[in-house]
């Protein structure tokens, strides 16, 4: 198969998500907040299966190498500030079961932004079906 502008740019990009995802997921397993991991655990997961499939549907050549690991390593920066941001948006910490319970009510409102911010993210028949 051919290696075109266009598949180069589409793994760069994947490939960033990818990360970007993974990272923010990695975190997510840390926290004191099941919803947050669950919303970035099906987020994680389904980038790396479209990463996957685009880099089997292009044969694993290896001219996609080097826009795959610029693509991961930018990503992964990335997501490490993002999953920062939304720690601090939702209030999850790490070993948050040791420390003091935070205001439910509080609580409760960050999640409802955390999720509504997520779902805007997806395409509309998947935000549908979750919303259902």
């Amino acid at each position: 198969m051919e290696i075109t502008l266009v598949s180069i740019i589409t793994i760069l990009i994947l490939a960033f998500i990818q990360n970007v995802s993974f990272t923010i997921v990695s975190r997510s397993r840390n926290r004191d907040n099941k919803k947050y991991h669950i919303i970035a655990a099906f987020f994680s997961n389904t980038i790396w299966f479209l990463t996957f499939r685009e880099l089997v549907t292009a044969d694993m050549n290896f001219a996609l190498f080097i826009p795959y690991v610029v693509g991961t390593v930018i990503g992964s920066v990335t997501g490490m500030y993002i999953s920062m941001w939304v720690e601090k948006l939702l209030l999850a910490e790490s070993d948050g079961h040791l420390k003091e319970k935070k205001d439910a009510e509080l609580v409760e409102k960050i999640e409802k932004i955390s999720k509504d911010i997520f779902l805007n993210l997806l395409p509309a028949e998947l935000r549908q079906n979750i919303q259902e």
